[in-house]
């Protein structure tokens, strides 16, 4: 089992009252997640695309996901595993390990199994018990099953329909196939109603979008942070008001960093504030202010030069209502 730091915004539980009886409010999330070289977060989103909470890993890749009872599983790339995420404390179960492979990109589940492709395509029971393998030549970033057929999304930018009701044998089914909404899209996922993917770009914040099955966009919003790999809902997962909804704020990791010169932040506010964003040294000590003044709410951005700072550790501190949010930045020369 791994161990995950977490970081949680806490909630008062809402109760409505019907005839008496206690009825406490749940509403559905997006799960995203996120990599950065050795580092990688499973995000928990309000379905607007602010952040609810997220989970730190170091030494993970976790790549696409699916929901099976409300319940979250991650394949992970670093190494051979389907990984089952508490998505209140943060840990993980590994389901899933197999070491006879690779690595594991695209996972799907169809009732009964799971499917995770490496080079050809497995096929595991619940319980992490494989059965069997399936000749398949597809380079595969995401898989999601609808109730009828096994979706694929791969490097040729095509999400693939495939009937796998023969098992082992995989039939395309290519009058089905369609177009993502863009070609960074990576990790799929299938919520009853509409897939969900999430860009991948480097050096830039992408958008996490649900499109039908012609690939036309129904919902986007954009990424809290890093290089995005998937996306899915969880129906129900918070439950109760949040009470720091409406004075939330999130600052991105800045990009580029380590940097040399000049490196972009982006933060995002739940409502309208009086914003100060300003870089100290190790020491405590202000060395320069990026911003202050008044800003609206949504996602901002702001470019900042360190050219004339010396070569080290920094921190930026957001400060909005009352509240902060710190980044690490290291100056190179």
């Amino acid at each position: 089992m791994g161990r995950a730091f977490t970081v949680l915004v806490l909630a008062l539980p809402l109760v409505l009252i019907l005839g008496g009886v206690e009825i406490s409010a749940a509403r559905d999330a997006i799960v995203f997640t996120a990599n950065q070289e050795f580092l990688s977060r499973i995000y928990v989103l309000e379905m607007d695309g602010s952040v609810h909470h997220y989970f730190d890993y170091e030494f993970y890749r976790f790549c696409d996901m699916v929901v099976v009872n409300g319940e979250l599983y991650a394949a992970e790339a670093f190494a051979p595993r389907v990984l089952k995420v508490d998505l209140e404390t943060g840990e993980l179960d590994v389901i899933v390990d197999d070491w006879s492979l690779y690595y594991f990109y695209g996972l799907a589940f169809d009732g009964t199994y799971f499917y995770v492709d490496e080079w050809d395509l497995n096929r595991y029971e619940i319980d992490g018990t494989k059965d069997g393998t399936a000749s398949f030549a597809e380079a595969v970033y995401g898989s999601a099953w609808d109730g009828s057929y096994l979706w694929t999304l791969g490097d040729e930018n095509v999400v693939k329909c495939w009937d796998v009701s023969g098992w082992p044998a995989v039939v395309r089914v290519a009058e089905n196939d369609f177009t993502p909404p863009t070609p960074a899209c990576r990790g799929l996922s299938f919520d009853g109603e509409a897939f969900w993917s999430a860009e991948s770009i480097d050096g830039a914040l992408g958008w996490i979008y649900s499109f039908d099955h012609d690939g036309a966009v129904l919902r986007q919003v954009r990424e809290p942070a890093y290089v995005g790999w998937g996306a899915c809902v969880v129906e129900g997962l918070l439950t109760g008001v949040d009470v720091e909804a409406e004075t939330r704020l999130s600052l991105s990791p800045p990009s580029p960093n380590p940097l040399s010169g000049g490196t972009t932040f982006r933060f995002f506010l739940a409502r309208p504030a009086r914003v100060t964003l300003a870089i100290y040294n190790v020491a405590g000590e202000l060395v320069d202010t990026v911003l202050s003044g008044a800003r609206p709410a949504g996602e901002h951005e702001v470019a900042w030069n360190a050219g004339a700072l010396a070569s080290g550790v920094y921190l930026c501190r957001l400060e909005a209502d009352g509240r902060t949010a710190t980044r690490k930045i290291v100056k190179m020369k």
